[in-house]
């Protein structure tokens, strides 16, 4: 998987896996060097704002896939 940076129209809610979804899970980075999953949400038809984190979100990628043991 690749670090996708946040810049407008790379955002999560910009990628078609994500169509039509309120609430996106994703792993950001950011400027304070912390990598987290935090959840990106829709508030209305235009705007979307990222969970409780600190610091400014640098790039995304999407979450990895469970552990199947």
């Amino acid at each position: 998987m690749e670090w996708i940076k946040c810049v407008e129209g790379h955002m999560p809610e910009d990628d078609e896996r994500y169509k039509d979804k309120k609430i996106i899970n994703v792993l950001v980075t950011t400027d304070r060097g912390m990598v987290t999953k935090v959840q990106r949400y829709k508030y209305d038809e235009t705007t979307w704002f990222w969970g409780r984190i600190n610091g400014d979100m640098r790039a995304w990628m999407l979450l990895p896939e469970p552990y199947r043991g």
